[in-house]
């Protein structure tokens, strides 16, 4: 029967001998990364068109123009969300996320007979 610090000993060795085998792998992160990336290209998109009907909104108020020039304004938030979006996924964390490339389109095979 082992003593208690037996025990102790043989548990201290087991643990050093897993942290040895665990210390030259870090986490993947790249799940994570890859989830907020995502969120942040959604939260870009909103955050895009929010300003810009916001905007609208303030104007059409003073103005007394509702809802004309949030409307009016309206295409420019998605754009700006969507310029931003293409920017992000230029970005240098984005080719970290995807490999230092972007998706490859697949190859199609032209069956066409002309």
């Amino acid at each position: 029967m082992k003593t208690p610090d037996d025990r102790l000993k043989d548990l201290g060795k087991r643990l050093d001998t897993s942290l040895s085998q665990h210390k030259g792998q870090g986490p993947d992160t790249t799940e994570g990364s890859a989830a907020g990336l995502a969120m942040r290209a959604v939260t870009e998109l909103f955050v895009g068109l929010a300003v810009c009907m916001g905007l609208g909104w303030m104007v059409d108020k003073y103005f007394g123009t509702a809802p004309w020039v949030m409307l009016a304004l309206m295409p420019f938030g998605i754009a700006a969300g969507v310029v931003n979006v293409m920017r992000l996924s230029k970005s240098k964390q984005a080719e970290e996320v995807m490999g230092g490339k972007g998706p490859a389109a697949p190859s199609v095979k032209d069956d066409d007979e002309d």
